[in-house]
C-alpha cells in the first residue's frame, strides 16, 4: 500500500469536517493525476480514503506536481491549478477539501517529544516560514526598486501609462491626417 492513503487519512482524522463533506460520496472512486504519478482512491462511508486498484474514477483531479504544491501552499488558493475531469460536483468537493485541510503538526510532534518541546518546535517552524516569506518579499521589493530607480532597466508604471497615452494620441493624429489626405484625393 502506498503512503498516500495513510497520510490523507491522518489529515482527514485531524479534520472531521472534511470527512463529513466526503461521506455523501461514499463508494465513489477518484484519481489524483500528478504526472508521472497517478493515484487512485475510493471513499468509504466514514469519509476516509482507501487505495483503489481498479475501476473508472468518478472524478479526476489533474495538476502538475509543482502546481499542486503551489495550490496547497499559497494563499489564496488558485483553482486553475487543479483541473477537474468527470463528476464536477464530486471533483469540486475534493478540490475544496484539499484546499482547506490543515495538518496539526504540533499535535503529532507532542506524541514524540512532549507538549513543551512540540510547542517550541512548531513555533520555530512558524517563525522560520514567516521570516522566509518576508525575506522573499523584501528581496523582490528591493530588486524592483533597484531596477526602476538605481539602474533603470524597468519602466515605472506612471511612465508606461504616459507612453501609452502618447502612442494613442499619435495614432489618433495619424488617422486624422490619413482621412484628410483621402479627402484631398477624393475631391480631385
Amino acid at each position: 500500500m502506498f503512503l498516500t492513503a495513510p497520510a490523507l487519512n491522518h489529515l482527514l482524522a485531524q479534520n472531521a469536517w472534511a470527512r463529513v463533506k466526503l461521506a455523501p460520496f461514499a463508494g465513489k472512486l477518484f484519481q489524483l493525476r500528478l504526472p508521472p504519478a497517478v493515484l487512485n482512491f475510493s471513499l468509504d462511508a466514514s469519509g476516509f480514503v482507501q487505495q483503489a486498484t481498479g475501476g473508472t474514477p468518478d472524478a479526476t483531479l489533474v495538476a502538475t506536481p509543482t502546481g499542486f504544491l503551489r495550490y496547497l501552499a499559497v494563499e489564496p488558493r488558485d483553482p486553475n491549478l487543479i483541473t477537474i475531469e468527470g463528476d464536477a460536483e464530486f471533483g469540486a468537493a475534493l478540490r475544496e477539501i484539499l484546499s482547506q485541510l490543515t495538518w496539526e503538526a504540533e499535535e503529532d510532534l507532542s506524541r514524540l517529544f512532549g507538549d513543551v518541546l512540540a510547542h517550541r518546535i512548531a513555533g520555530f517552524a512558524r517563525s522560520w516560514f514567516t521570516w522566509r516569506e518576508q525575506s522573499f518579499k523584501n528581496l523582490a521589493l528591493g530588486a524592483s526598486e533597484y531596477f526602476t530607480e538605481e539602474q533603470p532597466l524597468l519602466a515605472k508604471p506612471r511612465h508606461l501609462v504616459q507612453f501609452t497615452q502618447e502612442v494613442a494620441a499619435v495614432e489618433v493624429a495619424v488617422n486624422d491626417l490619413d482621412k484628410r489626405i483621402q479627402n484631398l484625393f477624393n475631391h480631385e
